[in-house]
């Protein structure tokens, strides 16, 4: 019997879990439904090999915190279940972004994107 998939399942679900007990940004939180809103907008991973991803915020760090700009490191979860007519097999994976609010609103992303 493989167990890859299951140590996968449960890896993710410990980081939800985590995720759900000590939300990321708690003083910023409108700042992760803006994060996760505009990757699923502007991202695409793994060379546009998958072009519809989407997100779940799992750790981030403040690098600047100003009056009227707020600058996140974010290492996210993210999965794709529409991908290219090229791509074979499944999307997902972890990685790290960085994002930059003005006013609570994305303005830029570091990564993959379309334009």
């Amino acid at each position: 019997m493989n167990m890859r998939p299951w140590l996968a399942a449960a890896a993710l679900a410990a980081l939800v879990g985590c995720s759900i007990l000590q939300p990321p940004l708690p003083d910023h939180p409108d700042a992760v439904a803006a994060i996760e809103a505009y990757y699923r907008a502007h991202a695409w991973e793994e060379g546009a090999r998958c072009i519809s991803p989407s997100m779940q915020v799992t750790q981030a760090d403040v690098l600047e915190d100003t009056s009227d700009r707020l600058v996140v490191q974010t290492r996210y979860y993210w999965r794709d279940g529409k991908r290219s007519s090229k791509a074979a097999g499944f999307c997902s994976g972890f990685s790290t972004r960085t994002f930059t609010l003005q006013d609570g609103r994305v303005v830029a992303m570091t990564g993959e994107q379309r334009h």
